[in-house]
């Protein structure tokens, strides 16, 4: 909502395509309501803290859709059933069948009401409003998705880490964003995330993770700055974003409650393909060594 020169308060409402061609009456009310648009005081947040709770991108249907698909590809993984449509990984980051934390890497692929979520209109302004105040970002294209399911009462552990050196085929390490957002109510029981403010400031760190032997192991000071940890309770439906080096993991789901989210890590035109990394989205660059990151997988979200 705007105001124009004569003190007329006027509404713009932007249409975003989406691949199903819908346009849910949800967003359009949203937009009214102007919750689209950050205010200054989040994305100053966000720049100091390096995370930030954002709106409420998902009305309740559309997450019990969501949560009904993930349950399928994960179903379809351990059954070995063969679809035209499949994500490009699908595993069990704990190694313990006991204690699982079940990642889906491109889900979107292998979903159309995931990949209609690329495009959810909330997510990409909130996106955009951030990554051109953190990153000056003149387009923003998706890296990869990524579900993360902790089953209720055995769900496991996400050691502490940051996002970006994980990604060894894109540099540089700070034109990236993730935007993690709760399919379930994710608080202190079922295993929400827990970040350390500031930690997006000190640079690539992430072999000191390594050698931390658990999850409460985490240093009172690190290079002269105090770690704080702070707990990140998120609404299902809601999104929560985080600087691709803030400190973050996430304790183990001894709840009754399953915890289920996904993150969507997105990219700037400034990050170019690393040839020598590896990752499992590195058959799918399209691009020589050096070059701005393109390719079918990862598909252009917003363009200033």
């Amino acid at each position: 909502m705007h105001t124009d020169g004569h003190g007329f308060r006027f509404v713009v409402i932007c249409v975003y395509r989406v691949p199903s061609g819908r346009i849910h009456l949800w967003f359009i009310l949203n937009a009214l309501n102007e919750t689209f648009m950050l205010t200054s005081e989040q994305v100053a947040q966000f720049q100091e803290s390096g995370f930030l709770k954002g709106s409420r991108v998902l009305d309740d249907a559309a997450i019990e859709v969501l949560c009904d698909e993930t349950l399928r590809v994960i179903d379809d993984y351990q059954s070995g059933t063969e679809r035209d449509r499949k994500p490009v990984r699908v595993a069990n980051l704990s190694g313990k069948a006991e204690n699982p934390v079940w990642q889906i890497v491109n889900i979107w692929e292998g979903s159309a009401a995931f990949e209609e979520l690329l495009h959810n209109p909330i997510i990409v302004e909130e996106v955009a409003q951030l990554m051109q105040a953190e990153m000056q970002a003149r387009e923003i294209r998706l890296f990869h998705d990524q579900i993360q399911y902790k089953p209720a009462s055995i769900g496991g552990v996400n050691m502490w880490h940051q996002d970006s050196p994980y990604w060894p085929i894109l540099t540089p390490k700070d034109v990236q964003l993730s935007a993690w957002i709760a399919l379930d109510d994710a608080d202190a029981e079922n295993g929400c995330m827990s970040m350390v403010p500031g930690s997006h400031r000190w640079g690539d760190h992430g072999a000191i993770f390594g050698r931390m032997a658990g999850f409460e192991a985490l240093p009172e000071t690190f290079e002269d700055h105090k770690v704080e940890v702070r707990l990140c309770p998120v609404e299902k439906g809601h999104v929560h974003f985080h600087h691709p080096l803030t400190w973050h993991g996430s304790h183990a789901n001894t709840s009754g409650r399953p915890r289920r989210a996904i993150a969507l890590h997105f990219m700037t035109e400034r990050a170019l393909f690393h040839e020598s990394g590896s990752h499992p989205m590195r058959p799918f660059v399209e691009s020589k060594n050096g070059e701005t990151v393109r390719g079918a997988r990862f598909p252009l979200v917003w363009q200033s």
